[in-house]
């Protein structure tokens, strides 16, 4: 089994004027997923399997995806515009603007049947807000 990763293109600003894409790779296929994003970051084992919680609450979660891919095969993805997810909740999370310098942890969550929670993780990925 591949190890779902999590990358960024283009830069994450405050304007949230140009497009910063964030991918999730090798994820399980025809499942449901998500990416969510929080100011913190932490290690805690994500149940008894591989994968780890890499972002500390407060969180905020994009709206759920399609995978894509094959059914039992790791070759599905989910994508996400990170800029146009920041502005759609007016700010980083509930209440927390965001500003220039301000780093950001995020993590792809998916469905996996038979991961011990029925869900596994990406690694995480920290960016900085530009501004």
């Amino acid at each position: 089994m591949e190890t779902a990763s999590i990358s960024a293109s283009g830069n994450p600003d405050v304007a949230h004027s140009l497009p910063c894409q964030i991918s999730v790779a090798n994820v399980e296929g025809q499942k449901t997923g998500l990416v969510f994003y929080g100011l913190g970051s932490q290690a805690t084992a994500w149940g008894t399997g591989t994968s780890f919680l890499c972002v500390k609450a407060p969180t905020q979660r994009t709206a759920a995806q399609p995978t894509g891919g094959t059914v039992g095969a790791c070759d599905g993805s989910m994508s996400t515009d990170i800029n146009a997810a920041i502005a759609a909740n007016g700010g980083l999370v509930v209440g927390v603007p965001a500003f220039a310098g301000m780093n950001v942890f995020l993590q792809g969550w998916f469905r996996d049947p038979p991961a011990p929670k029925t869900t596994n993780l990406s690694n995480g990925l920290q960016i900085t807000l530009c501004p």
